[in-house]
């Protein structure tokens, strides 16, 4: 990588830093949700969206990143075989979570906020810790991410 403009040769996304910065989005995008303020109407619409969302991130991990990933660094087998398996423990909330927004149960979303939130957390701490690092140092991405 070389200093100044903008070579071929010059990483211009620090990919790692931009995984952080989505998931503190989905962190903050959480809290609001959890943080009982919300009309039912708005918490329906704000549920159903950041659920989608992040299935969608969590899709795109799953289907682009972690095969690159596979293929890149085979010491990762276990790191990305738990992060795909917390992704379907994530996904199984989401999909609880957009049925009970479908049904209006308020105090129902709460609690399953509030699961949620733990298995959020614990998950993307642990997938920034392990893949941050390697992610920064990468030059190329594939392209369907």
């Amino acid at each position: 990588m070389t200093g100044g403009g903008n070579t071929p040769d010059e990483r211009t996304v620090a990919w790692g830093d931009e995984l952080v910065k989505l998931h503190a989005a989905f962190r903050r995008d959480l809290a609001e949700l959890r943080g009982g303020s919300m009309r039912a109407p708005d918490l329906r619409e704000h549920c159903l969206t950041f659920c989608e969302a992040l299935h969608a991130h969590h899709t795109g991990e799953d289907d682009v990143l972690f095969p690159h990933l596979d293929g890149l660094h085979p010491e990762l087998t276990a790191v990305l075989d738990r992060l795909r398996e917390e992704h379907r423990v994530v996904g199984r909330l989401l999909a609880r979570i957009r049925a009970l927004a479908g049904a209006g149960g308020r105090t129902e979303i709460g609690a399953e906020l509030d699961r949620l939130a733990g298995e959020l957390e614990a998950h993307l701490d642990y997938e920034e810790e392990q893949l941050v690092p390697l992610l920064n140092a990468m030059t190329d991405m594939p392209e369907n991410l």
